[in-house]
């Protein structure tokens, strides 16, 4: 008799809420770091990936969910393709600290060159808070609302299918998030209030009935505060 859908998904999402509670443990604990500039790759990569799986984790588990209740008349481990699908959604965050740790030392090299590049923190700002408002945002967002949606067209079938649709969500995911974890690199990725911040508005963007006016108005937020902060 194969199990429940709840049977599969309660222990799976309590596991992950309590993985994403350690990692935000882990993360405030380091939280006094003055800067992430010139720190080693591999350790930059273990810090970013699990400052993703404090920020991320929560608001794939709706997502979880559905997966199961899909997987559960195809797979015959249900268990091991829902963690394959977990897995997959981490290894793409975990991929994107090499694009993110470039883009730190590289900002951190111009504005030791041009000071006066400094300034252009409320510039980046604005193109962080106007990507908010994109098709390209909306289109991400809605696959990452309706992970029926999502799952129906993408679905492979398999372990490493499995992984591979986890991978694919992950990509939407990050599309969806873009400009906001730009955002975390401009106000500092240590910063913890910040983190939370955001954390708390992905989620809210993906779970609530209102989150596509949600992202609007922080799109919109984000850019007044740019402004600001280029005229200041």
């Amino acid at each position: 008799m194969r199990p429940r859908v709840t049977d599969i998904a309660i222990p799976v999402s309590g596991s992950l809420a309590i993985l994403a509670a350690l990692a935000w443990v882990w993360t405030a604990a380091r939280a006094d770091m003055p800067t992430c500039h010139g720190m080693a790759l591999l350790p930059f990569l273990v810090m970013w990936t699990v400052m993703m799986a404090a920020m991320m984790l929560p608001s794939v588990i709706p997502v979880v969910f559905a997966f199961i209740g899909l997987a559960r008349p195809r797979e015959r481990s249900v268990l091991l393709a829902t963690l394959a699908f977990v897995a997959g959604y981490l290894v793409v965050w975990a991929l994107l600290g090499l694009p993110a740790r470039g883009l730190v030392d590289g900002a951190a090299r111009l504005v030791a060159t041009v000071p006066a590049l400094a300034h252009g923190a409320g510039v980046v700002l604005v193109a962080c808070g106007l990507y908010q408002l994109t098709p390209l945002k909306d289109a991400c967002l809605l696959h990452c609302r309706v992970p029926q949606l999502f799952l129906g067209h993408h679905w492979r079938d398999g372990i490493d299918g499995a992984f591979l649709v986890g991978a694919h969500h992950g990509l939407y995911c990050a599309g969806c998030c873009a400009s906001l974890m730009v955002v975390l690199l401009v106000v500092g990725m240590m910063n913890l209030a910040w983190m939370v911040g955001l954390s708390a508005l992905i989620a809210l963007e993906k779970v609530l009935p209102a989150g596509r006016m949600i992202g609007r108005l922080a799109g919109l937020a984000l850019v007044a505060v740019g402004v600001a902060r280029v005229i200041a």
